[in-house]
């Protein structure tokens, strides 16, 4: 028998080494201490087709569950569904003219990948512009223990949904776009805390307004638009004054290789910029600015802005400004200045997370502290807000790189 020649046994022994050092497929689901890690790579509909294939189970059962809850809540006898799907379909309709091209074919991809139904998953996403509340900060510089930018976002919105039974942390690699990674929930692929590889990360908190409109991009698509664009914070925030927007929200942007955070306060048509010990605060008598740091709940520092805030007992159909009432401003905002007061140049992961137990309510389904290139990341368990769970710490270099484990 004939011997096979050297070269061709080199090329056997080369193409058996790139097999095996091969990463695993992009598109895959890990679980690692406590969190379900789901990796997306592609193009719009591939990213929805992964998500949708990768958790089949869980977003049937994150979609049902969510939907079904409204459906209950709005209590109109024999016609309950009914309204619950005009309540949830008519904003939807409104900002379909202002929605990516990009943004319905994941959803389409997510639809056939998942079996749920289309236009069931265009009403999951039309949920996050009908709820409120949350906070957040952003610290760095003096305020911190080692200068390292820290910024931190309780989600507080319905413990009793059961939504954290289907928490997931997404890391997404969009054609063309900026990779980034989310921290959400099966079936959902706008964002609400995220951060991408440039460090920059966002969260937000409703503020409820009299001047809002679903005539816009809603919330959570531009959250993700500000993490696939923006490579700095003054990109960030023009992405989102310089947006159609939908409803009140306070949005919170940082900036980790720069050490910068801004918020942003925004209704419908109008908004304002705010950086730590900005002197616009300064002449608000309920503000708390602090030198580098920012902070919010719902209450806003602009007076135009709180003039048409029905949140933190704002009276929009009334002359005046109204001082701030209620535990979005006395606990999630006083509460946390407080605190920031109290370990001021000692902040750090651990401090944060502190301070993020003591304003939390009961209704907080998630958690997350970002330190570039660190997170931690704690979810709600049955009824036990997620501040008082335990924090799991996440590379997002490593994540981001698409490291397999190990």
């Amino acid at each position: 028998m004939k011997r096979p020649s050297v070269f061709l046994v080199f090329f056997l022994l080369a193409a058996s080494c790139l097999l095996l050092s091969a990463p695993i497929e992009a598109a895959r689901v890990e679980r690692r201490e406590g969190l379900t890690l789901v990796f997306l790579e592609g193009a719009p509909y591939e990213l929805g087709r992964q998500h949708g294939e990768l958790l089949k189970d869980q977003v049937r059962e994150s979609v049902g569950r969510l939907l079904g809850y409204f459906r209950a809540y709005l209590k109109f006898p024999l016609i309950n569904r009914w309204a619950a799907n005009w309540w949830l379909d008519r904003p939807w309709h409104d900002a379909m003219p202002f929605l990516p091209r990009e943004v319905l074919d994941e959803l389409r991809g997510l639809s056939e990948g998942s079996g749920v139904p289309l236009k069931e998953l265009c009403r999951l996403h039309a949920i996050p512009d009908r709820t409120y509340a949350c906070s957040g900060f952003i610290a760095w510089g003096k305020a911190t223990a080692d200068g390292r930018l820290i910024h931190t976002r309780n989600l507080d919105w319905n413990i009793g949904i059961g939504i954290q039974r289907h928490a997931a942390v997404f890391v997404v690699r969009p054609e063309g776009k900026q990779a980034f990674v989310s921290m959400g929930w099966a079936g959902l692929i706008g964002v609400l805390t995220s951060v991408n590889e440039e460090g920059i990360s966002i969260g937000q908190i409703g503020a409820e307004t009299a001047d809002r409109s679903c005539r816009g991009l809603p919330m959570t698509f531009l959250m993700r638009k500000v993490l696939e664009d923006s490579t700095g914070l003054d990109q960030a925030v023009a992405l989102i004054t310089d947006a159609t927007r939908t409803v009140g929200v306070n949005y919170l942007i940082a900036d980790a290789k720069t050490g910068r955070g801004a918020a942003i306060e925004t209704t419908h048509r109008r908004s304002a910029v705010f950086e730590a010990n900005d002197p616009k605060e300064r002449q608000v008598a309920y503000a708390r600015p602090m030198a580098d740091v920012v902070l919010r709940a719902d209450t806003a520092g602009d007076p135009a802005i709180r003039n048409r805030q029905s949140a933190s007992g704002g009276k929009p159909n009334q002359p005046g400004l109204e001082p701030p009432t209620g535990s979005a401003y006395e606990v999630r905002y006083l509460k946390q200045h407080e605190g920031l007061a109290a370990h001021y140049g000692r902040i750090d992961a651990e401090a944060a997370q502190e301070i993020m137990r003591s304003v939390a309510p009961d209704s907080n389904v998630q958690s997350v502290v970002f330190a570039w290139p660190q997170a931690w990341v704690a979810n709600a368990q049955e009824i036990t807000p997620a501040a008082q769970t335990t924090y799991h710490e996440l590379n997002l270099k490593e994540l981001l790189e698409g490291v397999t484990r190990r």
